[in-house]
């Protein structure tokens, strides 16, 4: 068996990573570490700290899919039974990968196993457990995000789609189903692989047992730094949720969706996404606009609250007073000035703040999907102008 660690200019991480490896159960399995052309000592360090660690270097970023899809094929021309692909952003407990293995050893139709991911700045908490594919705007459902294992996440089962952060893959599967779809470059393409190998006859299994600590897409978060968060214009709820805040991963995840879609969607789920997408984005700009993302994610929020609250905030003397029923019925009576005035003077000011850029990836992201556009690495910041197109 093998371990793909894949590094993009993320060296510390990636040797946390390692060292964590270093600890654990490995069962007798090589790690190796895939450098997707970093332009940091990510590799010197490496190889320093660690020297029986194999090192697999590419002259340029492949993403996710070219980079793990180069680790799968050294491991199965080197005759491995499983590949195990994981972040390098990731913690491993020291027994960590045994469960995983026996799911494997016990059951000849799972094609893959993905274990129980934790927050890394909340170790008790799940990042989130599994994901279900649902073809609706956003593709997947993640399930237990925020949540203890003990809330319905502490039992083996089958599932929709694993976690591409700590997946498990029987090479036989491999050989059978093909490797990744590079197209997709990041996200989404371990939704495409379990949603094939299902198709195929096998299945996806979530095994809790198995613990991970995950800080969360670190290659792309340093491309975010530029954007400027809109602040909420009212009291934050208590123990929030954190925001995700990164046009990148939103352009590719919302470009990759529409390709999943395009790809395996039955004419009835091509029009549900779409009609799902055309419900969303709308409401995600509300939600931008009020500083009311929170309430988005928890799934709060929805046009009759958005619209009633934001007709409702324009007459309140401050965020936190009370509404009387003098005060409803002037927002009431003024709702058609609100929207149609003030809500487009908003949405102009929050747009020239920043505040509206993860949003605009998003429908850049959708409509590149919808036109079957090759991948904007380059303006992404994915990839160096240098090394030429995709």
């Amino acid at each position: 068996m093998w371990i793909v660690v894949l590094n993009w200019n993320r060296r510390d991480d990636t040797l946390t990573c390692l060292r964590s490896l270093a600890a654990a159960d490995l069962r007798g399995a090589s790690v190796v570490v895939v450098d997707n052309g970093s332009r940091d000592d990510s590799v010197e360090a490496v190889r320093r700290e660690f020297p029986d660690v194999r090192i697999i270097r590419l002259a340029q970023n492949e993403g996710y899919a070219g980079g793990n899809n180069a680790g799968i094929r050294a491991a199965l021309a080197a005759g491995a039974g499983a590949v195990l692909l994981l972040n390098n952003d990731t913690r491993v407990a020291p027994d960590f990968l045994p469960p995983l293995l026996d799911v494997l050893n016990t059951n000849p139709r799972a094609a893959a196993v993905s274990g129980a991911i934790f927050r890394a700045d909340s170790p008790l908490c799940l990042d989130v457990a599994y994901l279900d594919i649902y073809f609706g705007h956003g593709l997947v459902h993640r399930r237990g995000v925020n949540a203890l294992p003990g809330e319905g996440f502490d039992r083996v089962k089958p599932i929709s789609a694993g976690v591409g952060c700590c997946l498990l893959l029987r090479a036989e599967a491999l050989r059978r189903i093909g490797l990744l779809d590079e197209a997709y470059f990041a996200y989404h393409e371990e939704v495409d692989w379990c949603y094939r190998a299902q198709r195929a006859g096998m299945q996806i299994i979530y095994q809790p047992f198995s613990r991970v600590w995950h800080t969360g897409s670190r290659s792309t978060a340093e491309l975010a730094r530029g954007a400027r968060r809109h602040g909420p214009r009212r009291p934050s709820l208590p123990n929030p949720i954190p925001l995700s805040w990164n046009p990148v991963r939103t352009y590719l995840g919302a470009r990759n969706a529409v390709r999943f879609v395009r790809l395996h969607g039955s004419i009835v789920k091509k029009v549900y996404f779409c009609l799902s997408s055309l419900y969303a984005v709308p409401l995600e700009l509300l939600a931008v606009v009020m500083g009311r993302e929170e309430d988005l994610i928890l799934g709060l929020w929805t046009y009759r609250r958005a619209l009633a609250l934001y007709c409702l905030e324009r007459e309140l003397p401050s965020p936190v007073a009370k509404p009387t029923f003098r005060t409803r019925l002037r927002a009431l009576l003024r709702a058609p000035k609100h929207l149609l005035v003030t809500l487009p003077a908003d949405i102009r000011q929050a747009h020239r703040e920043g505040a509206t850029a993860q949003l605009v990836e998003h429908v850049r992201g959708l409509w590149d999907g919808v036109r079957n556009r090759p991948l904007p690495l380059e303006r992404l910041g994915l990839r160096d102008p240098a090394t030429g197109p995709r």
